[in-house]
């Protein structure tokens, strides 16, 4: 037996000498592998497009009613422009074109509501703009569900006829005409909300109004513009005016006046007219025919403190972007104090112009 290991493990010079090369090699195996492991930097995840088809999967569905333009609108006919213009999200919207796309039809307004897509929240928005046309009857919607829809205008005959102005008669009047409680409620909702009627046959799109009752009217329909009924005995004050109050001046409905007031506070409040022409939605017309019924007392503007004001409430600010912002603070890093406003341009912080249209918003103390 023991002739036999030592036969067994007995290894010639060259066998011993080619058994160093090979646990050599390997230690240099080990050793390289070990170095490449603890020097060797861990590849960095390039995840931005991720975190942009995230972003845009969120924006798909996100309704923006902040900036939206509410008006009159028929879902059957309204194009995807429209509808994103009202504050839907792109979801909704598509989902909406897919509705019209595969045939069917919206025949009241909540029929909008079988656009799965809709959120409900978009629904209570939008519901008092939906204006549709009478459509032609179809297999979808039978003769007597069209007739049941309008049934309370079958027969309608105006009780009391005279010369009267959609955009501007009362409840009472308009049921002295023959409308129905509820139509005379839509049609001063509609107007609450901004709607306006521009000629008479615009009376046909209120939900609920029978055509042929509407056409008896129509002789009666007197529609002045925003111009002729301007009341330029009426001056409001833009600093100081209510809902109600600028709701007084012809052409600005409830949404307008909502939007001016919001406006108003991201501002601090108005240092001149013109800036009416930055509140959403304000047109040249619109604004050109208020123009002599406006002014703007600067006594109670709102001002930021720029040596205690943080990032957030500089860029609450409408005339204050992040890199104003950036700017005013890390000036103020610098000097540690504020003596004056008007170094942010000298010590050229700002420029010129930047400063000029903030300066009003901001002091030191």
């Amino acid at each position: 037996m023991k002739n036999f290991i030592k036969e067994y493990f007995n290894f010639s010079k060259r066998e011993q000498n080619g058994m160093l090369v090979l646990f050599a090699i390997l230690l240099v195996l080990i050793g390289a592998n070990i170095f490449v492991s603890v020097h060797k930097s861990n590849p960095k995840v390039d995840f931005s497009d991720f975190e942009t088809e995230i972003d845009s999967f969120l924006v798909y569905q996100q309704t923006h009613f902040d900036d939206s333009e509410l008006f009159a609108f028929d879902p059957n006919t309204a194009s995807r422009e429209d509808l994103l213009r009202l504050g839907l999200s792109p979801k909704s919207v598509n989902g909406i074109m897919n509705y019209r796309e595969k045939g069917y039809k919206f025949y009241k307004p909540e029929d909008i509501t079988r656009v799965r897509t809709l959120k409900p929240e978009e629904y209570e928005v939008i519901k008092d703009y939906i204006v549709i046309e009478r459509q032609q009857y179809s297999n979808n919607y039978s003769r007597n569900d069209y007739r049941h829809e309008y049934r309370d205008n079958d027969n309608a005959q105006p009780t009391e006829l005279f010369d009267f102005d959609p955009n501007t008669a009362t409840k009472d009047e308009l049921e002295r005409l023959g409308f129905k409680t509820w139509q005379a409620e839509n049609i001063v909702k509609y107007r609450s909300k901004g709607g306006r009627f521009k000629q008479p046959s615009d009376i046909t799109k209120i939900h609920g109004v029978d055509a042929e009752f509407a056409e008896k009217l129509m002789p009666y329909i007197k529609i002045e513009s925003a111009q002729e009924t301007a009341s330029y005995d009426i001056i409001v004050n833009l600093n100081t005016a209510t809902e109600t109050d600028l709701q007084k001046l012809k052409g600005i409905g409830a949404a307008y006046s909502k939007r001016i007031i919001a406006y108003r506070q991201k501002l601090g409040g108005f240092i001149a007219v013109e800036q009416l022409r930055e509140v959403y939605g304000m047109t040249d017309e619109l604004y050109n025919s208020i123009l002599p019924n406006i002014k703007v007392n600067t006594e109670p503007i709102r001002t930021i403190n720029i040596n205690t004001a943080d990032f957030k409430t500089l860029v609450s600010h409408p005339y204050i972007d992040k890199n104003i912002a950036n700017a005013i603070l890390n000036y103020r890093d610098f000097a540690k104090t504020i003596k004056s406003t008007d170094e942010l341009v000298k010590q050229k912080a700002l420029s010129q112009s930047e400063y000029d249209k903030i300066s009003k918003y901001i002091l030191v103390e």
